[in-house]
């Protein structure tokens, strides 16, 4: 049953039928015929009132309650990650350089001899496949995430590998052990948490005196700037208001932070660690068709963000109620999805031609307990 809640809004918001009127460019007239229920507006109509209010359309028809409740992003939890092991293979392909990684190790961290290395939210464990062949002979490597899946996958990557590896079921936050180690590392892992101060610390606390804690993390302001299309205008590529209003709801409402990369090194050193420093990782990935790997990298990078097909008109609505729950408008959540399947025509459109360049903009930030 339709309640049309447009009486509602528009004395919540202090109108009268004349000034909302106005707005819609219709009479007061019918403004009240539409509140009484005489008359209706037309289906497409009902964008242009739910987007001026901030509502979505099954608010504005009391399908939903205007003041719905706020939906949590569920990135932080194992249910999220139980079925994501190809999204993370194909953003590990273009993640880093492994010479700076070896620079890193030698000449930043100072590693000379044998480690002992707890990856913390490992996934299949792609930091240590890229690490370990760069530390002294001998280090060892053990990776802890909460979900089975990324665990089991890990254990078949390794099986082969030659890396001295142990794996662990479990929640960080819930992880008690006696072991203390000599590298403890995470990577885009405290973005999608809640509170990642407190995981942090948690990290802290397996390191070994004189032992090395890093964490390499994503700024999401420097990733929605991070990308150009060759062909495309940049400056729309980079427009992401709704997604500030967006992160700012869910650190407001969750504590899901997507700035923690920039504080990263102040919670380092509040917990007590020392020499605390922040580098920035320098892969950026510029593609071309003439370069050899060219159509692997393009590939990996297209389903990393989900850029194989356009979205559905259903698939549409859905992503816009999620993203007007969390802050955004209804004209800034359409202008994101049209802004994400303008991506995917042109790339479609331009298959084997399009060049880019995307930088993630990873920083580094360690210190020494």
């Amino acid at each position: 049953m339709i309640n049309f809640k447009l009486a509602e809004l528009r004395k919540k918001h202090n109108l009268t039928q004349q000034e909302l009127g106005e707005v819609l460019n219709v009479s007061y007239q019918t403004i009240s015929k539409w509140e009484n229920g005489t008359t209706w507006p037309d289906l497409a109509m009902l964008p242009h009132i739910s987007a001026y209010f901030g509502v979505s359309v099954d608010a504005l028809l009391g399908l939903v309650p205007l003041e719905e409740t706020y939906k949590p992003s569920n990135s932080g939890t194992a249910e999220f990650w139980e079925h994501r092991l190809e999204y993370l293979v194909q953003t590990r392909k273009t993640m880093w350089n492994q010479d700076y990684m070896a620079f890193l190790i030698r000449d930043v961290w100072n590693i000379r001899e044998a480690v002992t290395v707890l990856d913390c939210g490992c996934g299949y464990g792609a930091l240590g496949l890229l690490m370990m062949p760069l530390l002294p002979p001998g280090s060892r490597y053990t990776g802890i995430d909460f979900s089975k899946n990324m665990i089991e996958a890990a254990e078949k990557y390794y099986r082969n590998s030659g890396i001295q590896a142990r794996f662990i079921l479990s929640d960080i936050l819930e992880f008690e052990t006696r072991d203390k180690y000599s590298l403890v590392i995470s990577q885009a892992l405290l973005r999608h948490v809640n509170d990642g101060e407190t995981l942090l610390r948690k990290m802290a606390g397996f390191v070994e005196p004189g032992g090395i804690l890093v964490s390499l993390e994503c700024n999401r302001e420097f990733e929605a700037d991070g990308l150009y299309i060759n062909g495309m205008d940049y400056m729309g590529l980079c427009r992401h208001e709704g997604l500030k209003k967006l992160w700012q709801t869910e650190l407001e409402k969750q504590n899901r932070d997507y700035s923690i990369a920039m504080k990263i090194p102040h919670y380092m050193k509040a917990a007590g660690l020392k020499n605390v420093s922040c580098r920035m990782n320098d892969r950026v990935t510029f593609l071309e068709p003439d370069q050899p790997d060219y159509r692997e990298l393009m590939e990996s990078v297209i389903n990393a963000d989900h850029w194989n097909d356009e979205k559905t008109d259903l698939e549409i609505e859905e992503n816009i109620a999620y993203f007007m729950n969390h802050g955004m408008t209804r004209k800034e959540a359409e202008d994101y999805c049209r802004q994400m399947n303008g991506i995917v025509r042109y790339l479609k459109k331009h298959q084997g031609q399009a060049a880019l360049t995307k930088a993630t903009g990873i920083m580094i930030s360690y210190g020494w307990k």
